[in-house]
């Protein structure tokens, strides 16, 4: 895992060239045997699994990046929670987090405030 980190952990940003290098201990604690046999799992479901989030009636907060690098498979999560509060930031790829952090604390905020508006 900690080799695959290293080789996509810089696409996820808008500009590679200015994404710090990954930080080890990112992944300490993490198991490359549980990741990978969770991802076996998962692929493995139901196949009807993941239609059925479509009704899940849950409050689901779904942020994107203006310029997320998974930007294509919005649709995707759009269909899977169609009552998800969904949010583009401005400025941000995959990480929001790092690449525009006022707004990603922004999001949560209103998302886990009730009543309070969300605006980004």
């Amino acid at each position: 895992m900690r080799h695959v980190m290293n080789e996509v952990w810089h696409d996820y940003f808008l500009d590679p060239r200015t994404a710090p290098d990954p930080d080890p201990a990112w992944l300490a604690g993490c198991s490359p045997r549980a990741m990978i046999r969770t991802d076996r799992a998962l692929s493995r479901a139901a196949t009807g699994a993941l239609a059925s989030l479509s009704s899940f009636s849950r409050p689901v907060l779904v942020l994107y990046g203006e310029d997320d690098i998974f930007g294509s498979s919005e649709a995707i999560v759009r269909r899977r929670f169609p009552a998800a509060t969904q949010v583009t930031l401005g400025g941000s790829g995959h990480l929001h987090w790092l690449q525009n952090p006022a707004a990603y604390r922004e999001s949560l905020r209103s998302f886990y405030a009730p009543g309070r508006p969300l605006t980004v």
